[in-house]
């Protein structure tokens, strides 16, 4: 007797406990069947969803080059009249400066002054003596009203120029790039580099080292607005064998930045610049941040730019393990590493030329009040120093009394055939020292603008 049999059950029928089960069985295979298939096209969607984006990524910033390349190989434009000056009286080629005439050119570090234009302006007069006794403020209302006005002729440039001096020694970086972005649309060609002039009271060497090399600020997000500022680097480039990039101020850091920043850096290695990084081992930091390993985003420039500062900071073993990172990322060789044949530092650790110079002697921050001790110093460094170089790119500003005490000082020692030359002057004290007759015994260079 069978066990349903005894508790009194029927047995069921075994075609149909075998239907059952093989109609459940293929109810729930046939889901699964199908999902391999769904699970590669939804793979596939991902993936066409991935490449479009990073085809616009790559558009994008393609775009942006394209606008940063027609505006940095458009050819000069002719400097305004002030620049090449022709007496009336003179005859000469359009656009050479007449015999003795002072011009604002580029030399070497900067310009000299042309005094006949300084003269002809009585504002700059005013500006020079305003600024002076320290009221900035109206010096900067005195500028702007001049410069809006634009009825300074051939004067212009100089005005323009003051009033960038005057933003670099308050340390106003904002209205500094304000008024270049109104600069480059007035007289169509690149505005000065911010350098920015330390705080009056500073050491004078170390305040020197800073303004005679060439600084570019990333100031804000290190994203697609960085192109105007990637201009000004390129521009450097050609004029200068050191430059300085600071990147202490980068609050966010995005691919489309990254590769506009990366291509520039491979154009500055590639040209042999030396550079000071400022802030690269920070930056380096914020690029890790928006990295992960294994995740493929719009574009791969983070990875590389992130490779190429460690390759610039000669950090090998760093270099090593981010390469393999991204080699398990995107799934290629991993690059090797390549040490900068040109110099690379993070800090400005060392002096400029000039400072050392034996012929050279270097400017403090501030004159004012009694300066017999920098006068008696100054003095006897010109009667042993035959021509004297008087180097003033440390110099932010000279009061009138001192000025005159500086004149006083000096103008025994040029009356007997000795060259003193005034450097790096910015223009403001320049025009100061225009007024109160210096240029007339000693060479006064200003900054190039």
């Amino acid at each position: 007797m069978g066990i349903f049999s005894l508790f009194g059950k029927k047995e069921r029928p075994p075609t149909v406990a075998a239907g059952s089960i093989a109609a459940g069985r293929k109810k729930r295979e046939e889901p699964q069947r199908g999902a391999a298939p769904a699970a590669e096209s939804l793979r596939e969607q991902q993936a066409e969803g991935q490449r479009q984006v990073a085809r616009a990524t790559a558009l994008k910033i393609d775009a942006i080059e394209s606008e940063m390349s027609s505006e940095f190989v458009r050819p000069a434009p002719q400097r305004p009249a002030s620049a090449t000056p022709v007496a009336a009286n003179q005859k000469g080629k359009p656009g050479e400066p007449a015999a003795g005439t002072a011009t604002i050119s580029d030399t070497s570090f900067d310009a000299p002054v042309n005094n006949a234009m300084l003269e002809d302006v009585p504002l700059f007069e005013e500006a020079a003596i305003l600024f002076a006794n320290d009221q900035r403020e109206m010096v900067e209302t005195i500028l702007r009203d001049a410069i809006d006005s634009d009825d300074l002729g051939a004067a212009a440039l100089t005005a323009w120029a003051m009033l960038f001096d005057l933003y670099q020694i308050n340390g106003n970086q904002a209205d500094f790039e304000d008024l270049s972005i109104a600069y480059a649309s007035r007289f169509e060609t690149s505005p000065p580099a911010w350098m920015p002039v330390a705080g009056i009271g500073t050491d004078a060497s170390a305040t020197l080292r800073a303004v005679a090399t060439p600084t570019v600020v990333f100031s804000g997000n290190l994203d697609a607005t960085i192109g105007k500022t990637l201009e000004k680097v390129l521009a450097l480039s050609d004029k200068h064998a050191v430059l300085r990039l600071e990147f202490v101020h980068n609050a966010v850091v995005d691919p489309v930045g990254c590769a506009l920043l990366l291509r520039v850096l491979k154009q500055l290695r590639k040209a042999g610049l030396d550079l000071i990084l400022v802030g690269a081992p920070e930056l380096v930091i914020k690029i890790r941040a928006i990295l992960e390993v294994g995740r493929r985003d719009e574009t791969e420039a983070p990875w590389l730019l992130l490779m190429a500062l460690l390759e610039l900071l000669n950090q090998e073993s760093a270099f090593e393990e981010a390469s393999i990172d991204y080699c398990v990322t995107f799934e290629v060789s991993p690059p090797a590493f390549v040490a900068p044949n040109n110099k690379v530092t993070t800090a400005m650790e060392e002096p400029n030329a000039v400072v050392g110079h034996p012929d050279t002697f270097v400017m403090p921050a501030l004159i004012e009040g009694r300066i017999d001790a920098l006068v008696a110093t100054l003095v006897t460094f010109v009667a042993s120093h035959n021509p004297t170089r008087i180097d003033c790119a440390a110099l932010a500003r000279v009061d009138v009394n001192a000025a005159g005490q500086l004149m006083a000082g000096l103008m025994p020692l040029a009356g007997d055939g000795r060259l003193l030359e005034f450097i790096h002057v910015n223009h403001l004290v320049a025009a100061l020292f225009n007024v109160i007759g210096l240029r007339d015994i000693v060479q006064i260079h200003t900054r190039k603008i």
